[in-house]
């Protein structure tokens, strides 16, 4: 009994290990949160039109290194990315399951896209008929200082096989060409006209009316110890999904908004340093200053915020002009300033593009440009839900912007976009010239650089206005379409 008593007393602390050991290596598995799938609006449900993509992007929580993805239709598994392009070319209600792991477990979810057939197409049918004969242009009406010329052409033409133009200047015929280049010799008011016959039969005539007005500086005005501009004079952006019920920062502009609301909100917006989207390519706003800017050299003179960058930038061209009739509005010359691109093959001046409006409800609406290619501005409810991208002051069921055109050069692959900026000179584009300066992180822009329809240097001295335009084409599943946006535009003090 003695030696029993002393196995217990000697071997029981080393049992009482053991048995701590073995249960030690029996304890619970590590939990944590699993992913959770939600869908911002649309509540996973999803209506588009027959070969329209529609981009679906969940949101979802809980993601971590390990993180998987599986889209499937009919058990097929159909992509294994965080969201998913879906296109069909035939009408019915399509069933897409999503199955989302991470290290602590999965969820899943399904998404109901209904694929609808239009009543209408997204581009009318360019006419046929040798009779209907169109064209359109930038302005006919303009204030030009003496000693500048200005360029005149038509747009967008249609059926203008054997078409002959005549430019005429007080009766007497100027150009048989179908453009021609005014020059500004004296002052006074030029009513110049442009006819197109075939076969002696007028096919379209149209009036201009060219201001020629004193030396520009003869209504320059003193500076002011304001910086940013102080009037949106126009805000004219193309169909975009930002443009206006942007999820992330809700409606901008109210049902039923004119153009003048719409103007000074965009404003508002500016002294908040809050968005204001162009739209796609062509749209833009023209802002002036309560003073004219001079151009000191060397040194920057306008400043412009945007949100770009390194892997999204959405270029934008920038414009100034000067007002050489003195009567305040922006209905004078405009002159490029030119980027890093200007003159290269990755730029296009004397571009044009129109955009119609669609007649169904959550549609993407289509464009033609002047060379016939035809896109859309895709509809992105998960972006913007509203059911129209057409605004309320856009009263007309067509929009033509005129302007310059760059190189689309955006990619799309497993989920992803990139929309690389080009080296200087353009708005809301992460280049060299989008720094820290004066007035906060921003784009930096030089007067100097203002160039003449013709490429020559402008040589101005100041400017009162300034116009930004988008200056791309495109759009990606994930993105949209790819518009500039501006926060600001002031004067570097």
């Amino acid at each position: 009994m003695r030696r029993h008593h002393y196995f217990i007393f000697y071997y029981l602390p080393f049992l009482l290990c053991v048995l701590s050991l073995s249960s030690c290596s029996d304890k619970d598995p590590i939990t944590g949160p699993v992913p959770i799938i939600t869908w911002k609006m649309s509540g996973g449900r999803f209506t588009t039109y027959t070969g329209e993509t529609i981009m679906l992007v969940p949101d979802i929580e809980n993601i971590d290194e390990t993180t998987t993805y599986q889209w499937s239709i009919d058990g097929k598994t159909v992509g294994t990315a965080d969201s998913y392009t879906f296109l069909s070319e035939t009408t019915g209600e399509y069933y897409i399951a999503f199955h989302v792991t991470n290290k602590f477990g999965s969820a899943d979810d399904e998404v109901k896209v209904t694929v609808k057939e239009r009543t209408t197409e997204l581009w009318p049918e360019i006419p046929r008929n040798d009779s209907t004969f169109t064209w359109k242009f930038p302005f006919t009406d303009i204030n030009i200082p003496i000693g500048r010329d200005i360029h005149l052409r038509p747009y967008m033409q249609t059926c203008n096989n054997g078409v002959t133009y005549t430019w005429t200047m007080d009766g007497t015929t100027i150009s048989n060409t179908q453009e021609t280049v005014f020059t500004g010799t004296s002052e006074g008011q030029y009513l110049l006209n442009l006819t197109a016959t075939r076969n002696d039969s007028i096919l379209g005539t149209q009036d201009f009316t060219i201001n020629v007005c004193p030396a520009a500086g003869v209504y320059r005005r003193n500076q002011s110890g304001a910086s940013m501009v102080n009037k949106i004079f126009e805000y004219m952006p193309a169909p975009g999904h930002q443009v206006n019920g942007y999820i992330i920062v809700g409606e901008s502009f109210p049902k039923g908004c004119s153009h003048e609301q719409a103007c000074n909100i965009v404003l508002d917006h500016f002294r908040n340093r809050w968005m204001a989207s162009l739209g796609g390519q062509g749209g833009y706003l023209i802002a002036g200053f309560d003073h004219s800017v001079p151009n000191k050299g060397n040194e920057y003179d306008l400043c412009i915020k945007g949100n770009p960058f390194n892997y999204q930038s959405e270029p934008g061209i920038i414009w100034v002009s000067q007002d050489v009739n003195g009567d305040g509005l922006p209905n004078d010359l405009w002159y490029e300033l030119a980027g890093s691109e200007y003159g290269t093959t990755n730029e296009r001046q004397e571009y044009a593009v129109t955009y119609y409006r669609p007649q169904d409800a959550c549609s993407s609406v289509g464009w033609r440009d002047l060379d016939g290619a035809e896109d859309y501005i895709p509809y992105m409810s998960y972006w913007n839900p509203q059911p129209y991208y057409w605004q309320d002051w856009q009263e007309s069921d067509e929009m033509t912007f005129f302007g310059t055109r760059l190189l689309s050069h955006h990619t799309y692959a497993n989920g992803y976009s990139d929309i690389p900026p080009y080296d200087w000179g353009y708005a809301d584009n992460y280049g060299s010239d989008f720094i820290e300066g004066a007035e906060g992180k921003m784009g930096y822009y030089h007067i100097q650089q203002a160039r003449t329809w013709d490429g020559k240097e402008a040589n101005l001295q100041y400017i009162d206005f300034v116009k930004v335009q988008t200056a791309q084409t495109g759009w990606t599943p994930n993105l949209g379409d790819i518009s500039t946006e501006i926060y600001y535009i002031g004067e570097v003090k």
